[in-house]
């Protein structure tokens, strides 16, 4: 496996540390409730503190170039919804990413650390039949759907949102750079 930058392990530990005292994050869930329909919002305040934050700057980065594109920004707020009942905090977060990718099956779904490695791996999928079943547009599906499309599980962890906007993948290459 290639070594991840710098930045990647940067990330790691602050989505780490946030996860661990939820507290200290402070995701603007005003600006997110303003883009979303009223059933994507029901998913996404159910996404712990730490999760609805990250989703909410990448969604911000993504509105400076794209502020009327309703379903991406939609999108890149919901990008993690599929990890909703998976467990969560900083010791599970960091055995996820230590720990090899899971060879599970996406069903049955597991619980406890197997079931945050398995979600690791599948949650793209979960999330889109989510918002699927939330009525949500065909393209929020589609792109919450690939937004690890032929990615390592390990490539988006942490990764600060920043670039390729303009990309055929718009929220994997935001969301998630290379």
């Amino acid at each position: 496996m290639a070594r991840k930058p710098a930045i990647w392990y940067l990330n790691a530990v602050r989505r780490a540390l946030l996860a661990a005292a939820p507290s200290l994050a402070d995701p603007d869930d005003a600006w997110a409730r303003q883009r979303l329909t009223a059933a994507e919002y029901a998913l996404f305040e159910r996404l712990p503190p730490e999760e609805r934050n990250h989703g909410v700057a990448v969604a911000k980065c993504l509105a400076k170039a794209r502020p009327d594109d309703r379903d991406l920004l939609a999108a890149a707020l919901l990008h993690d919804i599929g990890k909703l009942g998976t467990p969560r905090g900083a010791v599970v977060r960091a055995l996820t990413h230590v720990l090899p990718p899971s060879g599970a099956a996406s069903e049955p779904r597991l619980e406890g650390l197997a079931g945050a490695r398995q979600a690791r791996v599948h949650h793209a999928a979960y999330g889109a039949e989510l918002l699927r079943r939330a009525g949500s547009s065909a393209r929020v599906v589609e792109l919450v759907a690939r937004h690890h499309s032929g990615a390592d599980p390990d490539r988006h962890a942490g990764r600060a949102p920043a670039r390729g906007v303009g990309r055929t993948d718009e929220l994997e290459q935001t969301a998630h750079p290379p």
